[in-house]
């Protein structure tokens, strides 16, 4: 494994000595102000008047399912400014999300310390610092951002791409720019484009091996993962022979290991097998040498096998578990008519029968602790991302956490059998007891006119659920509380778990 690079003697970092000696001791309170500013911009954006719940319309509930989906679920007032607009001038807007006025997802940008820096700066940082900012910078942008489905389909392609942050002390540093530069920049643009990218990441290349594939000595890591998981998929139509053969191209398809080019992608022809080759029946003559890889990348974006392979994880990711065939047949026709132009395939999904008639499905970890914040106009200070990042352990979704290469799983079954921190998380979260997070439940009371049990449950309703509750619902949680008036602190404090308790039931934790 690589070794950890030791900071250097340098009189020019002295102002990141300052830093770390000040307020970023620790990479997590770097979110600091940007928590402070963040949460002006969402408290003058929290509605001063909150309306009784009523039953969901057909193009609400499409909204609502698109917000929790492609999203992180809705923030107060948010579902209905998205009305006003109307579902596909929402969902048109969302796919170009420079249009989108994101001032508090920017603030998070805005503060990030490390974030900013080239590899050759961050090198000279504590990787643990590193690490926390990236992943706290995650889950604030997820938080806050407005930019819903661009925030969502960067996980997808996370996961797609995934990289392990735990596999060295060096990786938190690669893949910070990888997240920054390769998975980002390209989410919602062409396949080849992401796919390129993320072939010259040297956090890619040193997560699945290829800093060891050399010419005579090659190393299948990445040449597999490559096909298998990135392009073609395990039914693709790829033999071990072809992995082999790509395993050649890839040689000398590096990053560097010192001077200036140390953790930079480059190509070291003196370590690359310069003989022809041949993948899935194309042949690479001989003498070609870095464009090798470039050519089989075209071949790998344009093969029928890699069109159906995405379309089927973007329609299982955005749709159902078992993704239906005809949807996912019109997404492999588009991914095929317009050479892997990711917004056209999510607006295929997006604007679909199958998507609007979509059976509910269990959220997966992460978004359900962001969307129980979101849903109350919750609050994050610089200790509440650690605090956050804590029950995300518990529920085993932190970002970049998956050990293996194929990213968390999708399916309601991998994550079914541990609700338990579920239902303690929301229960925390509503009964103030998670350091560092905060809910304005005083100001949402006040906009909703609230002044007795029942119309604070219906409030909550409205803003959880976007639907009021049905008697049965309400009875149970009215009578859990055992009061009608809300002047006595008891009767506040069971109010609160009774919130956490519609948090954690079903309509909440599916979508």
């Amino acid at each position: 494994m690589r070794p950890v690079t030791e900071p250097v003697a340098d009189p020019t970092l002295s102002r990141r000595d300052a830093l770390r000696a000040g307020a970023l001791v620790s990479a997590l309170l770097a979110l600091s102000g940007c928590s402070v500013a963040a949460r002006q911009q969402i408290s003058t954006a929290l509605p001063d008047d909150l309306a009784a719940p009523v039953a969901l319309d057909p193009e609400r509930a499409r909204l609502l399912r698109l917000m929790n989906r492609a999203g992180y679920g809705p923030r107060p007032g948010e579902l209905d400014r998205a009305a006003e607009m109307g579902y596909e001038d929402y969902l048109e807007q969302q796919l170009h999300p420079q249009d989108v006025d994101d001032a508090p997802g920017d603030l998070v940008t805005h503060h990030l310390s490390l974030y900013q820096l080239d590899v050759g700066q961050l090198i000279n940082w504590d990787y643990k610092d590193v690490s926390r900012e990236l992943i706290a910078a995650t889950l604030a942008r997820a938080l806050y951002s407005r930019r819903h489905l661009y925030e969502s389909v960067v996980g997808f392609w996370s996961d797609h791409f995934s990289i392990y942050l735990g596999k060295d002390k060096h990786m938190p540093f690669l893949k910070l720019v990888d997240d920054r530069d390769a998975i980002r920049p390209h989410a919602l643009g062409s396949f080849r484009d992401l796919l390129g990218a993320s072939a010259s990441s040297p956090a890619m290349l040193f997560y699945l091996d290829n800093q060891e594939n050399f010419a005579g000595a090659p190393n299948e890591n990445y040449a597999r993962e490559l096909m298998e998981l990135h392009t073609l998929g395990v039914d693709g139509g790829y033999t071990q022979a072809d992995v082999q053969e790509m395993a050649r191209a890839l040689t000398g398809w590096t990053f560097g290991q010192k001077g200036r080019m140390q953790d930079r992608w480059t190509f070291d022809a003196d370590v690359h097998d310069d003989g022809t080759k041949t993948v899935i029946g194309e042949t690479l003559l001989a003498g070609q040498g870095a464009e090798d890889v470039p050519h089989l990348l075209d071949v790998l974006a344009a093969h029928p096998s890699t069109a159906r392979f995405i379309a089927t994880k973007l329609v299982r990711r955005y749709v159902a578990d078992e993704p239906p065939t005809s949807l996912v047949d019109a997404v492999a026709r588009t991914f095929a008519a317009t050479q892997g132009d990711i917004r056209s395939l999510l607006r295929v999904i997006f604007l679909s029968d199958e998507f609007a008639g979509a059976p509910p499905r269990l959220k997966r970890p992460f978004t359900y602790v962001v969307s129980t914040v979101r849903a109350f106009g919750g609050q994050v200070t610089g200790t509440g991302y650690r605090s956050l990042i804590d029950w995300l352990e518990q529920l085993g979704h932190v970002p970049f956490g998956w050990p293996m290469p194929d990213g968390y799983p999708v399916e309601q079954d991998a994550w079914i059998n541990n609700l338990l921190p579920r239902w303690n998380f929301s229960l925390a979260l509503l009964s103030d007891e998670i350091d560092g997070v905060r809910l304005p439940l005083e100001r949402l009371a006040r906009s909703a006119a609230v002044s007795d049990v029942p119309s604070a449950l219906s409030a909550a309703s409205g803003l959880a659920l976007a639907r009021p509750l049905d008697p049965t619902q309400q009875g149970i949680l009215s009578t859990y509380v055992e009061a009608t008036a809300l002047n006595r602190p008891a009767a506040r404090q069971r109010l609160r778990r009774a919130l956490g308790l519609l948090l954690a039931g079903p309509l909440f934790q599916q979508s």
